[in-house]
């Protein structure tokens, strides 16, 4: 059996992945400045990233490419069934973890913040975004990122004895202006430098993030009362029967969620039911098991033992704890400025490597957008939603990952071959997936049929799927796996084995360092992240040659069907590919 060369097994026109090389070229016509990367003889443009220069240059030329397809953007692509389909769809994908994220942060600031600020900022945000953002498709949310940032910020005020409301309004302020400047001045070019590598442990360390969250809430659970869904105690001692039964319900609740999502996950691959039963089940996978969730936990809690359920006794458009919604600035000492202005640099760190990720994997060529690619007008939009949030005690916001590149495929037409042709890009579907996000604000009742079983396995689901869909998750099977079973026509063919584990060695290191620069340096974390990109590229070349590295650091073609093999995933990192 003949064994491909790496340019046939890596992906066409790929904008992401290993780059040896990069420099810019002008094109004769516009006489425009273009980003160039160019791995081995191939070189590919980055779009959306060419240098036009000047204060807002790239800002202003976003918003120039954009205006000329309003008409189309809220008429002829809008009016079509796919927007109903594809609002409906995103809903209910991002409600599930944005329910998820809400409750957590809830438990883990005690009361501080909530589910309801996170479906205002959810809501607001989203609503804005899809009427002036460039990239209207680009899915803006509290992520569970965004999270943990605010828990060490929390911690970071706490330790400084600072106001916190005060202390995160000037955060938010300083966050604000600096990804504003990175927008002015096109900085967000420099993501040419980020390869899977980064992208590998980046997806591995939040993905444990949010495993990490899921297990700690079961953990907390036993040590508060259970709660019904109007906040009300289960009758019973901290460890008396109804109590103990309760909680006990809950953590099988909790296991059983988490199995049937992840199986529903995977039937795509299965042989059982049609192709479309199999993808609609997959699509909605999170969103059918918290619908059995619900009925299951209604059914047990009235005719056979209590149920844990959210408390949403503080929900609707009130505050979650008892405060007022804008911030005093001035309830702040000099000092506490300071320190604000100094902890926004790692929250921008973070966000710049975020954001970027989300848009350049929306936006690759594969998605065959017609309307064009957009950086810079998205980061100039979150830098102003993250200034107004936090003023009025709002969460942060970014860009989604998986759900940004799954809504543009949810918009996408396919032909018998089941390739796109092309995707009905238009502002109506997002303006209305985030006005239903805002719904449950009108009636908080609706959401007290919600077992905190659901909360806890969605966060564990989340984390656990977004692992897998890791190279570096791929490449950790393959340490374990049969070397008869090893798939012949692949890049596990071209390298050799020993060097795949030594790059996945080294990888799982990095992980664990970052997990553990988490722990001990609290805030200060993403500054670990930024410096994997040049430890990638001055240091990694020392170790493994540049053969090795254009292979190995770069997502595995998809549509090189022979070199799938059973039990080992080919979705790339971080992006999880819904198309057939």
């Amino acid at each position: 059996m003949e064994v491909p060369s790496a340019e046939a097994i890596l992906p066409s026109g790929a904008t992401y992945g290993a780059t040896s090389d990069a420099r810019s070229s002008v094109d004769e016509e516009t006489g425009q400045k273009t980003i160039v990367r160019r791995r081995g003889n191939k070189a590919t443009t980055v779009a959306g990233l060419e240098e036009i220069g000047g204060f807002c240059g790239g800002l202003a030329n976003d918003y120039r490419r954009r205006w000329q397809f309003w008409r189309s953007d809220w008429i002829s692509d809008a009016l079509t069934a796919k927007t109903i389909s594809s609002a409906l769809f995103m809903f209910f994908a991002t409600f599930t973890s944005t329910l998820a994220l809400g409750e957590h942060i809830k438990e883990s600031t005690n009361g501080l913040m909530g589910l309801n600020e996170y479906l205002m900022m959810n809501s607001a945000a989203g609503m804005l975004h899809s009427i002036i953002g460039c990239q209207p498709l680009l899915v803006l949310r509290p992520t569970g990122p965004i999270t943990l940032l605010f828990e060490k910020l929390l911690m970071f005020a706490d330790e400084h004895s600072l106001p916190f409301w005060p202390f995160f309004a000037w955060t938010g302020i300083f966050v604000g202006l600096l990804m504003f400047l990175i927008a002015a001045f096109e900085l967000s070019k420099y993501v040419k430098y980020l390869t899977l590598f980064t992208e590998n442990i980046f997806a591995t360390f939040i993905g444990i993030v949010y495993i990490n969250d899921g297990i700690q809430g079961m953990i907390q659970l036993w040590e508060n009362p259970a709660v019904a869904g109007d906040g009300t105690r289960v009758p019973g001692s901290q460890y008396g029967s109804e109590d103990a039964a309760s909680k006990l319900l809950t953590l099988n609740m909790t296991i059983g969620f988490t199995a049937l999502t992840l199986w529903l996950s995977t039937l795509q691959s299965s042989r059982l039911f049609g192709y479309r039963a199999r993808s609609f089940l997959k699509d909605y996978a999170l969103t059918i098991t918290l619908f059995v969730s619900i009925f299951t936990a209604c059914y047990l809690n009235q005719h056979l033992f209590p149920v844990t359920f959210i408390d949403t006794g503080s929900n609707g458009f009130n505050p979650t704890s008892r405060r007022t919604w804008v911030t005093d600035l001035t309830a702040i000492s000099a000092k506490g400025v300071a320190c604000a202005a100094l902890a926004a640099f790692p929250v921008v760190v973070f966000f710049y490597l975020d954001q970027n990720i989300s848009s350049s994997l929306c936006q690759k060529p594969e998605m065959k957008l017609s309307k064009g690619s957009y950086f810079h007008s998205s980061f100039a939009c979150m830098a102003s939603f993250n200034v107004l949030g936090p003023l009025f005690c709002l969460p942060f916001v970014t860009g989604s990952l998986p759900h940004s590149p799954q809504f543009v495929l949810s918009l996408a037409e396919r032909d018998e071959d089941h390739q796109i042709t092309h995707v009905r890009e238009n502002r109506l579907a997002p303006l209305l997936c985030y006005f239903m996000i805002g719904l449950p604000l009108l009636a908080p009742s609706l959401l007290q049929s919600v077992p905190k079983a659901a909360v806890f396995g969605t966060l564990i689901f989340v984390g656990i799927d977004g692992i897998q869909s890791t190279q570096l998750y791929e490449r950790c099977l393959l340490m374990f796996t049969d070397a008869r079973f090893v798939p012949k026509r692949s890049v596990f063919a071209i390298v050799s084995l020993g060097t795949i584990q030594i790059f996945t060695l080294i990888q799982i290191g990095l992980v664990v360092a970052c997990w553990m620069v988490n722990t001990y340096f609290g805030l200060y974390f993403p500054l670990f992240f930024m410096s994997l990109a040049p430890f990638r590229r001055f240091l990694i070349p020392w170790v493994f040659s540049q053969k090795d590295l254009e292979t190995l650091d770069h997502s595995l073609d998809e549509a090189d069907q022979s070199a799938k093999a059973p039990g080992l995933n080919r979705q790339s990192s971080i992006y999880k590919d819904m198309s057939p």
